[in-house]
């Protein structure tokens, strides 16, 4: 897929959507505007890094950054430990960055790598804005069990993956 839907499908691949699951489960016990102010910061770090692999950085460790944040997210989720608001946002923040940079355009042309972008960063946003609202509840229910389970299983994913990929 190339253009605007072949960028949806990019910033909603497997490893991504772990990655912002992670930032959503610890941003699920802040307040609503703290995670407003999650949400504003993964979108700034969604255009930084969409912005600089548009400038053509070349490679980048993106894919295991995106694994680490979503490591750390989910272990912070499965011990019920609240993080500040600041270092919730900065998290979210990086995993904006290497989700951006870790979403190259499968296309030749100009203007279906741009539609192709454009794509990543609305698919990008709205996923994380959702899984942001989504994951608010879980706090509430069995006094948090269901936030920390949902925790230990992202921290679980993203350990294998980086094992698998660091190993191979």
């Amino acid at each position: 897929m190339n253009g605007f839907a072949g960028g949806i499908a990019l910033a909603l691949a497997p490893a991504h959507v772990v990655a912002l699951i992670g930032p959503a489960l610890v941003a699920a016990r802040l307040g609503s505007r703290q995670r407003a102010t999650v949400v504003a910061a993964f979108t700034a770090g969604l255009a930084a890094g969409l912005g600089v692999l548009a400038a053509g950085l070349g490679e980048t460790p993106a894919a295991d950054v995106l694994m680490v944040a979503a490591a750390l997210c989910g272990l912070a989720a499965a011990a019920a430990f609240p993080l500040p608001p600041a270092v919730t946002a900065a998290l979210a923040f990086v995993v904006g960055v290497a989700g951006g940079l870790d979403s190259p355009p499968d296309a030749i042309a100009l203007r279906e790598a741009v539609l192709s972008l454009i794509g990543t960063a609305c698919s990008g946003i709205a996923a994380f804005a959702v899984l942001v609202a989504a994951t608010a509840p879980l706090v509430r229910i069995w006094q948090g069990v269901v936030l920390r389970v949902a925790g230990s299983w992202i921290a679980a994913i993203a350990i294998l993956v980086l094992a698998l990929r660091w190993t191979a």
